[in-house]
């Protein structure tokens, strides 16, 4: 394909996405689900009780990245073209035993059997269709994906026919651990380096061989960035990288959505920009997101709550940018697998996930879960309870707790509310393919400025970097821009146009601007910030009536600053202390390690509040009411007029 028409069929796929979001937003919220590895039958019944009846069903043929299958039931796809229905009915019938109410999310097993990766080997594909730790090799691999979609139209079908409308969703699932992620750090086989070949002939690019993979592990600038004059071949490997994966997730969706009727949703876990660091931000395959979140035929996407900030007083969050995926129209559901005190450690007699810290005990658990649940609701997102391999969700506490969260979400989750955030979080996936993404840096851009927006005591939404064209930015005093190292006149009159306006402060970190997609010039950053590259902390300078402050370190970014500019710009801080807060129309969650008395500012004026969980009424004055927070703590409140 054309680099022109490959651009007009993004630009017409970005332009259906947004018909679909200026038409009513995000798609509304699928479920609120559970689902486990392991057939956790009295688990399930304790769900069924207490109001989820959506049940996620995972009929793998694989191992796990622990090298123990994900499924206790034998294989489906046994060879080619042979495939046991029996045990996949098998699945979804013990289901419809312990609740016959039970709908579901069919998670259909991509990754290749042991059986086909040693018979494709044996045609000549060696190392080339492992596709759990070797993505990009197999989707390159057209006798992969052909086996593969093969098997894909199959399950489908036998789905269709024998459960019908039971299925609410389909979710496409392959690459490490499921999540579409590549871990071949880019390893090139024959079909790999062929399929190079076409991308370079189809973006105009001349003819030259992959990249060495030792330049794939070092960058010309401070070993952290690389520079377009002498490394383009590498950026442009780490975009057909991501590119050669994406091509395919849209070959399967568009084949799923053939076999199936327009109520029935596809979703995939992607878009790990603000999770994936050492090794995985570049070459895991997930920078090229935009390309699927614009697609007409993927309803949702999926993450877990980020690993990185989990314990008592963190944040959570999505791994994906939430504003880019809400602008696209599509849902999103939000992955609970953190650990309780009761969950099983053990896989076998050999293996065990110990390592995995839990909550400690059940005031975290309660504490945790209602900020979970709280994103999720505020956020319109769909959820599930993930069991793993079970006891996650033993105790009557736990599950009174789920009971509680299932009917807010119910009452909440589907309305229309509108972001109260009034600052935003920009990523920009080009400039982050410049990353040496082995660099230890590569945590501090995305996941670790989130994390210290998690701590700014206000709502904050994240938007990736070409959303700036068509988001509506009125609402937003401070924009935070950790990772803009590319910026090309067409960046830097959108930033001109869009951003930086009267009235608005703009946080800048790390050489901003540095690159102008050709060459790589230090002076770049102080033309862009009115700053020298190097200078200490955070400095503030005015520039045509907005607020440019830049900060050329990482650690200069606290928690502390990013509330000193905050305040300057006349954001609402809902809490003096560092400590996360969700708000959406009339809700506010606010969580908190330690708790004690804290006097809680409004953004709007309201009668009083009323805390969802408890149900205690508090007055509101002035915009600001007290409220006594236990240790921990989540308190859901909602603003009444």
């Amino acid at each position: 394909m054309s680099r022109n028409r490959y651009e007009r069929g993004w630009v017409l796929a970005a332009l259906l996405a947004l018909g679909t979001a200026a038409a009513g937003g995000a798609e509304k919220p699928l479920a609120f689900a559970y689902r486990s590895f392991w057939p956790e039958f009295e688990a399930m019944r304790q769900f069924k009780d207490a109001g989820v009846n959506t049940v996620c069903i995972f009929a793998a043929n694989t191992a796990n990245s622990l090298g123990q299958p994900y499924c206790k039931y034998p294989p489906v796809w046994r060879w080619f073209g042979k495939y046991d229905f029996a045990s996949l009915d098998k699945q979804f019938d013990d289901v419809l035993a312990v609740n016959p109410s039970a709908n579901f999310i069919c998670m259909v097993d991509l990754n290749s059997p042991s059986w086909l990766d040693h018979q494709l080997a044996l045609q000549g594909h060696s190392g080339e269709s492992d596709s759990f730790t070797m993505l990009s090799c197999a989707c390159a691999n057209p006798a992969w994906r052909k086996a593969t979609g093969e098997y894909l139209a199959a399950v489908v079908k036998h789905m269709e026919a024998r459960y019908g409308d039971r299925v609410l969703a389909y979710l496409l699932a392959g690459g490490q651990t499921d999540e579409w992620m590549d871990y071949s750090r880019g390893v090139a086989g024959r079909a790999k380096a062929q399929a190079w070949k076409a991308w370079l002939k189809a973006h105009g690019r001349a003819e030259q061989p992959v990249p060495a993979l030792e330049r794939l592990d070092r960058a010309a600038f401070e070993n952290f960035l690389r520079d377009p004059a002498t490394e383009r071949d590498v950026l442009d490997y780490a975009q057909f990288t991501g590119d050669v994966i994406v091509d395919t997730v849209l070959g399967f969706a568009a084949q799923t959505r053939a076999l199936i009727p327009q109520q029935r949703q596809i979703g995939m876990f992607f878009g790990y920009i603000l999770q994936l660091t050492h090794s995985r931000l570049v070459w895991g395959g997930h920078l090229e997101y935009e390309r699927l979140y614009a697609s007409t035929n993927i309803d949702f996407f999926i993450s877990p709550g980020t690993y990185s900030d989990r314990p008592m007083g963190g944040g959570s969050g999505f791994m994906v940018p939430n504003g880019t995926r809400v602008l696209n129209g599509k849902g999103f559901l939000h992955e609970i697998d953190h650990r309780t005190p009761t969950y099983n450690v053990k896989l076998d007699g050999f293996v065990s996930i110990a390592w995995m810290v839990p909550w400690k005990d059940q005031a975290e658990t309660d504490a945790g879960l209602k900020r979970e649940f709280a994103l999720a609701t505020i956020n319109g997102s769909s959820l599930w309870c993930f069991d793993m391999w079970g006891g996650v969700f033993k105790t009557p506490e736990t599950m009174r707790v789920v009971a509680q969260g299932k009917k807010l979400w119910e009452r909440f989750g589907a309305q229309p509310l509108a972001g109260r955030a009034e600052v935003a979080l920009v990523v920009d996936p080009q400039s982050a393919r410049y990353v040496n993404d082995l660099h230890p840096l590569v945590k501090e851009i995305y996941q670790g400025t989130r994390n210290k927006l998690n701590r700014l005591g206000a709502p904050f939404e994240v938007f990736s970097f070409n959303d700036l064209a068509r988001v509506d930015l009125s609402p937003y005093k401070l924009v935070v821009f950790p990772g803009l190292f590319e910026v090309t006149p067409e960046k830097a009159a959108l930033l001109k146009a869009r951003v930086c306006k009267a009235g608005r402060t703009v946080l800048f970190v790390y050489a901003p601007g540095i690159s102008d997609g050709s060459t790589l010039d230090p002076a770049r950053i102080q033309e862009l910030t009115g700053t020298a590259f190097k200078k200490p902390g955070v400095s503030v300078a005015q520039r045509d009536g907005w607020t440019a402050a830049y900060a050329a370190s990482y650690a200069d970014v606290t928690p502390q600053a990013l509330k000193k500019l905050a305040a300057a710009a006349g954001v609402t801080l809902y809490c003096d202390d560092e400590v996360p807060v969700f708000a959406s129309g009339q809700l506010v969650a606010i969580h908190l390690a330690q708790g004690g008395v804290k006097t809680i500012t409004l953004p709007v004026a309201c009668r009083e509040v009323r805390e969802l969980y408890t149900g205690r009424v508090v007055p509101v004055q002035g915009k600001q009411f007290p409220y006594t927070f236990a240790t921990p703590d989540t308190a859901l409140f909602e603003m009444v007029p």
